[in-house]
């Protein structure tokens, strides 16, 4: 019984060391997709911004990476009129969400904007440009 027991304990032991040899990503609620990116709320314009009130507040969202990029993919095609299109920089819209692409910078890569009011709940451009 006693050997029954200390090997017992001995796997217990092991259990958190072979766990931790093959480490997943984290996943967030229901299998979801860690998103990076950062948001604004506003009242008024964004060009033109106050301090958000309870009858007018907006919220304007943007995020990048691997969500963005498979959104710039799925929206195209290429604005040619759209501020600062060009070689270096595409820029992509469906609705009010907006996807672009920078080729170098600060903010290279893949991005998509969108915003929402939040007093009507409906969806609103995420950026001015």
């Amino acid at each position: 019984m006693n050997a029954r027991l200390l090997c017992l304990a001995d796997t217990l032991a092991l259990l958190p060391i072979a766990n931790g040899a093959d480490p997943k990503p984290p996943k967030g609620r229901y299998l979801a997709t860690p998103l990076t990116g950062n948001y604004y709320v506003y009242g008024g314009s964004m060009g033109d911004s106050v301090p958000p009130t309870a009858k007018d507040r907006k919220v304007s969202m943007m995020f990048s990476g691997p969500l963005a990029k498979e959104l710039f993919d799925q929206i195209g095609p290429d604005r040619k009129d759209a501020c600062g299109a060009g070689p270096e920089h595409r820029t992509r819209l469906r609705g009010h969400l907006s996807c672009i692409w920078r080729k170098s910078g600060g903010y290279a890569g893949y991005a998509c904007y969108f915003g929402l009011d939040v007093p009507t709940g409906k969806s609103t451009y995420g950026s001015i440009c």
